[in-house]
C-alpha cells in the first residue's frame, strides 16, 4: 500500500516548483523527503494535502485519485508550516476536537504536551515560533492517520526539544505507517529514515533505500589524472577540480595508485547530488 505520485507538475508563474516528479511513499518506512529550501519539498507535501492543486500528472492512494476520494485523503495527514488551525482557541480544545472527529488521540495529545512543556491552556496565536512548531509536531504525532508527512518538523526547536521530536516520531512509528519528514538538515534526521527521497530545483535526484545507496557510492580524490584513469566507465554522479587535484562521487567500487577511496554519510551524498543546482 502505497501513496504513487506521477510526473506531477506545478508551477508558479515563470517559476517550476515540481517539474516532473515521481516517487512513492510507502507504509512500514520512515522516509526523508530531502532538498534544500525552494527545492520543491513544501510544494509538494501541499498538492498530496490538497492545499495545492498540481497543473499536471496525478496523485494516487492504493490506486485511487486521491482529490477524488475523500475516503482515502482521510488517511493523510499534513503538518506543515501552514496555520489551518483556529488561533483564538485554547490548545487543549483542539486536542478535543481532534479525538472528536476521530483523526488523533487527546490522551497522546495532552501526554506529549507534558513532555515538551506545552502549555496547553493558550492559544495558537499567543505561542512563540518554537512552540507553534511543537503544536503541529504533537498533532501530527498523536494522528491515527496511515501517513503523516512532517513539513520542516524542528523548525524554531533547540536541541532538547528535537531530540525529543525524534524520540518520539519512532516511538509513535509502526509497520502500517508511513511517516515522512521533510527537511534540509540531513545530518540529524539520518539515522531515523530508512528511505531517502532526493528533490532538486523541483526534480526528482535520487530514490531508494538509504542505505542501500550509499553502499553504492563512493568518494575518489586525488590528482585528477589519476581520478579520471580510476573512474572510468563508471557513472560519475558529481565531480569537481582545483589545482590539479579532483573529486568525485562515483557508483561502484574504486581502485588505483596514489587515489583515495571513502564511504560517503548521507550528508555529503544530499550535498554531492545537489551542488549543480546551486
Amino acid at each position: 500500500m502505497s501513496i504513487e505520485i506521477k510526473d506531477i507538475k506545478k508551477s508558479f508563474r515563470s517559476t517550476k516548483a515540481l517539474d516532473g516528479v515521481s516517487c512513492s511513499f510507502e507504509r512500514g518506512h520512515i522516509i526523508g523527503l530531502l532538498g534544500r529550501n525552494g527545492a520543491g519539498k513544501s510544494t509538494l507535501i501541499k498538492c498530496i494535502g490538497n492545499r495545492l492543486y498540481q497543473d499536471e500528472g496525478s496523485i494516487l492512494l492504493d490506486g485511487n485519485e486521491v482529490r477524488k476520494s475523500p475516503k482515502d485523503f482521510e488517511r493523510i495527514t499534513i503538518v506543515g508550516d501552514e496555520n489551518m488551525l483556529p488561533s483564538s482557541t485554547k490548545l487543549k480544545n483542539i486536542f478535543k476536537m481532534m479525538d472528536d472527529m476521530g483523526i488523533g488521540s487527546e490522551e497522546k495529545a495532552l501526554m506529549l504536551s507534558k513532555k515538551f512543556k506545552l502549555d496547553v491552556n493558550k492559544k495558537w496565536e499567543k505561542l512563540s515560533t518554537g512552540y507553534r512548531t511543537i503544536f503541529k509536531d504533537i498533532l501530527g504525532l498523536a494522528s491515527n492517520r496511515e501517513y503523516i508527512f512532517f513539513d520542516e518538523p524542528i523548525l524554531g526547536l533547540d536541541a532538547n526539544h528535537r531530540e525529543l521530536f525524534y524520540e518520539e516520531l519512532l516511538a509513535s512509528f509502526s509497520p502500517d505507517r508511513c511517516f515522512v519528514v521533510a527537511t534540509h538538515l540531513i545530518e540529524e534526521i539520518s539515522p531515523l529514515i530508512d528511505k531517502v527521497i532526493i528533490i532538486d530545483n523541483g526534480k526528482l535526484m535520487k530514490e531508494g533505500d538509504k542505505d542501500y545507496l550509499l553502499s553504492k557510492v563512493k568518494m575518489v580524490s586525488g590528482e585528477k589524472e589519476r581520478v579520471e584513469r580510476a573512474v572510468e566507465g563508471r557513472k560519475v554522479l558529481s565531480r569537481s577540480s582545483i589545482l590539479g587535484q579532483m573529486k568525485v562521487l562515483v557508483e561502484g567500487d574504486v581502485e588505483g595508485d596514489g587515489i583515495n577511496v571513502e564511504n560517503v554519510d548521507l550528508q555529503r551524498y544530499f550535498v554531492e547530488m545537489t551542488k549543480d543546482g546551486e
